[in-house]
């Protein structure tokens, strides 16, 4: 009788660990799926803001022609992201595109006879409006990726992530400033 409830007690103790295992294994992988699910609402609207930019660079173009190595720095930078096939490496690849594109910007506003353009106003506004859109689930997309980040490096959840190989989600920011 006492060998019976002792496996009874041991097999509910393994059934427990494993439940346990199982759940924190599946919060993980919804985790790190709820950044891609994020950051795939993101990727439309970039692609949106990337379609943009060779609109805004032509009409920039012909009123600046002095300024023509960042106009090229954005292109590279255009064609860098679209042909990004990784998160890490689109992610990279916006931090230092949107950066160049509000540069681009600052230098149009200096000069007034290109302002005044019809089409690069509303260009602007189109490129403003994307930007607000994405700045709001930028902020989603940082905080899904920052509470995964944080679950794969709790323990015991840092064990999983090494045996499964969950590695960090890098945080999207388009505002830092190119060195």
């Amino acid at each position: 009788m006492e060998w019976l409830i002792f496996i009874i007690f041991i097999l509910t103790l393994v059934y427990f660990l494993i439940r346990q295992l199982v759940t924190i294994y599946n919060n993980m992988v919804m985790l790190k799926n709820n950044c891609y699910k994020a950051f795939a609402n993101i990727d439309v609207l970039l692609k949106k803001q990337v379609d943009l930019l060779p609109m805004l660079t032509v009409i920039a173009q012909k009123a600046m022609e002095h300024e023509k190595s960042i106009f090229e720095s954005l292109a590279t930078s255009r064609n860098n992201y679209i042909n990004a096939t990784s998160l890490n490496t689109k992610i990279d690849s916006a931090n230092t595109l949107f950066p160049q594109l509000k540069q681009s910007i600052l230098i149009a506003e200096r000069y007034p006879e290109l302002i005044s353009g019809k089409t690069l106003m509303t260009l602007q506004c189109q490129a403003k409006a994307l930007e607000d859109c994405i700045a709001d689930r930028r902020e989603f997309f940082n905080q899904s990726a920052t509470l995964y980040n944080t679950e794969i490096h709790i323990f015991p959840n840092l064990l999983f992530a090494f045996v499964f190989k969950f590695q960090d989600i890098p945080l999207f920011y388009p505002n830092r400033e190119i060195d």
